[in-house]
Protein backbone atom coordinates (compact mmCIF):
# COMPACT_ATOMS: atom_id res chain seq x y z
CA UNK A 1 0.00 0.00 0.00
CA UNK A 2 1.31 3.43 -0.91
CA UNK A 3 1.12 6.05 1.83
CA UNK A 4 0.37 9.57 0.64
CA UNK A 5 1.47 12.24 3.09
CA UNK A 6 -1.02 14.59 4.64
CA UNK A 7 -1.53 17.96 2.98
CA UNK A 8 -2.42 19.46 6.37
CA UNK A 9 0.75 18.22 8.07
CA UNK A 10 -0.93 15.64 10.31
CA UNK A 11 -0.78 11.84 10.55
CA UNK A 12 -3.85 11.66 8.31
CA UNK A 13 -3.67 10.48 4.75
CA UNK A 14 -4.50 12.54 1.71
CA UNK A 15 -8.10 11.27 1.50
CA UNK A 16 -8.81 12.18 5.14
CA UNK A 17 -7.39 15.67 4.62
CA UNK A 18 -9.35 16.23 1.42
CA UNK A 19 -12.51 14.99 3.10
CA UNK A 20 -11.97 17.36 6.05
CA UNK A 21 -11.48 20.28 3.65
CA UNK A 22 -14.63 19.25 1.74
CA UNK A 23 -16.60 19.11 5.00
CA UNK A 24 -15.42 22.63 5.86
CA UNK A 25 -16.61 23.83 2.45
CA UNK A 26 -19.94 22.05 3.00
CA UNK A 27 -20.45 23.66 6.41
CA UNK A 28 -19.77 27.09 4.87
CA UNK A 29 -22.33 26.31 2.16
CA UNK A 30 -24.84 25.25 4.83
CA UNK A 31 -24.41 28.53 6.68
CA UNK A 32 -24.89 30.43 3.40
CA UNK A 33 -28.15 28.53 2.84
CA UNK A 34 -29.17 29.19 6.43
CA UNK A 35 -28.53 32.90 5.81
CA UNK A 36 -30.96 32.96 2.88
CA UNK A 37 -33.66 31.20 4.88
CA UNK A 38 -33.17 33.26 8.03
CA UNK A 39 -33.33 36.55 6.16
CA UNK A 40 -36.50 35.34 4.44
CA UNK A 41 -35.07 36.24 1.08
CA UNK A 42 -34.90 33.91 -1.87
CA UNK A 43 -36.13 30.61 -0.50
CA UNK A 44 -35.41 29.16 -3.92
CA UNK A 45 -31.74 30.07 -3.45
CA UNK A 46 -31.83 28.56 0.04
CA UNK A 47 -33.08 25.28 -1.44
CA UNK A 48 -30.48 25.23 -4.19
CA UNK A 49 -27.63 25.95 -1.78
CA UNK A 50 -28.75 23.30 0.68
CA UNK A 51 -29.18 20.85 -2.22
CA UNK A 52 -25.55 21.45 -3.21
CA UNK A 53 -24.43 20.76 0.37
CA UNK A 54 -26.43 17.52 0.53
CA UNK A 55 -25.05 16.39 -2.84
CA UNK A 56 -21.42 17.14 -1.89
CA UNK A 57 -21.85 15.31 1.40
CA UNK A 58 -23.39 12.34 -0.39
CA UNK A 59 -20.27 12.13 -2.57
CA UNK A 60 -18.14 12.16 0.60
CA UNK A 61 -20.30 9.46 2.17
CA UNK A 62 -20.15 7.18 -0.86
CA UNK A 63 -16.42 7.45 -1.53
CA UNK A 64 -14.88 8.07 1.90
CA UNK A 65 -17.08 7.54 4.92
CA UNK A 66 -19.02 4.39 4.00
CA UNK A 67 -15.93 2.48 2.79
CA UNK A 68 -14.12 3.46 5.99
CA UNK A 69 -17.05 2.33 8.09
CA UNK A 70 -17.36 -0.99 6.28
CA UNK A 71 -13.64 -1.60 6.77
CA UNK A 72 -13.98 -1.17 10.53
CA UNK A 73 -17.17 -3.16 11.10
CA UNK A 74 -15.41 -6.37 12.05
CA UNK A 75 -13.92 -4.90 15.22
CA UNK A 76 -16.72 -2.46 16.04
CA UNK A 77 -18.80 -4.65 18.35
CA UNK A 78 -15.89 -5.56 20.62
CA UNK A 79 -14.63 -1.97 20.90
CA UNK A 80 -17.84 0.10 20.82
CA UNK A 81 -17.39 1.48 24.34
CA UNK A 82 -13.89 2.80 23.71
CA UNK A 83 -14.09 6.62 23.66
CA UNK A 84 -12.65 7.02 20.15
CA UNK A 85 -14.93 4.37 18.66
CA UNK A 86 -17.94 5.77 20.50
CA UNK A 87 -17.10 9.27 19.21
CA UNK A 88 -16.93 8.13 15.58
CA UNK A 89 -20.07 6.00 15.94
CA UNK A 90 -22.08 8.94 17.29
CA UNK A 91 -20.62 11.12 14.51
CA UNK A 92 -21.80 8.60 11.92
CA UNK A 93 -25.29 8.37 13.43
CA UNK A 94 -25.78 12.15 13.56
CA UNK A 95 -24.26 12.64 10.10
CA UNK A 96 -26.30 9.83 8.61
CA UNK A 97 -29.53 11.24 10.03
CA UNK A 98 -28.69 14.72 8.74
CA UNK A 99 -27.94 13.36 5.26
CA UNK A 100 -31.11 11.27 5.15
CA UNK A 101 -33.23 14.24 6.22
CA UNK A 102 -31.45 16.44 3.66
CA UNK A 103 -32.24 13.97 0.89
CA UNK A 104 -35.87 13.79 2.03
CA UNK A 105 -36.11 17.58 1.84
CA UNK A 106 -34.68 17.57 -1.67
CA UNK A 107 -37.13 14.92 -2.82
CA UNK A 108 -40.21 16.38 -1.13
CA UNK A 109 -39.63 20.12 -1.47
CA UNK A 110 -37.78 20.20 -4.78
CA UNK A 111 -35.44 23.06 -3.76
CA UNK A 112 -35.12 24.55 -7.20
CA UNK A 113 -38.55 26.11 -7.14
CA UNK A 114 -40.74 25.11 -4.24
CA UNK A 115 -42.13 27.58 -1.78
CA UNK A 116 -41.09 27.39 1.86
CA UNK A 117 -43.48 25.32 3.92
CA UNK A 118 -43.89 26.48 7.52
CA UNK A 119 -44.54 22.98 8.83
CA UNK A 120 -41.01 21.96 7.89
CA UNK A 121 -39.20 24.64 9.90
CA UNK A 122 -38.69 22.51 13.00
CA UNK A 123 -37.43 19.56 10.96
CA UNK A 124 -35.12 21.81 8.94
CA UNK A 125 -33.70 23.34 12.10
CA UNK A 126 -33.26 19.86 13.54
CA UNK A 127 -31.46 18.72 10.39
CA UNK A 128 -29.19 21.78 10.52
CA UNK A 129 -28.40 21.10 14.20
CA UNK A 130 -27.65 17.43 13.47
CA UNK A 131 -25.34 18.47 10.66
CA UNK A 132 -23.46 20.96 12.84
CA UNK A 133 -23.08 18.37 15.62
CA UNK A 134 -21.89 15.74 13.12
CA UNK A 135 -19.38 18.22 11.69
CA UNK A 136 -18.01 19.09 15.13
CA UNK A 137 -17.79 15.42 16.10
CA UNK A 138 -16.04 14.66 12.81
CA UNK A 139 -13.49 17.42 13.35
CA UNK A 140 -12.97 16.15 16.90
CA UNK A 141 -12.39 12.61 15.59
CA UNK A 142 -9.93 13.93 12.96
CA UNK A 143 -8.00 15.76 15.68
CA UNK A 144 -8.10 12.75 18.03
CA UNK A 145 -6.86 10.25 15.43
CA UNK A 146 -4.45 12.44 13.48
CA UNK A 147 -3.09 15.19 15.70
CA UNK A 148 -3.13 14.04 19.35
Amino acid sequence: MVYVMSILGTKAGLISDLNLLLQIVIIIILFAGFFFAKRKIRYDMHGKIMGIAVFLNLISLIFVMVPGTIGGLSSLASRIMQPAILLTTIHKVFGGLAEILGIIFIIILRPCGSKFIKNTRFLMKTTFALWIIAFLLGVTAYIFFNIL
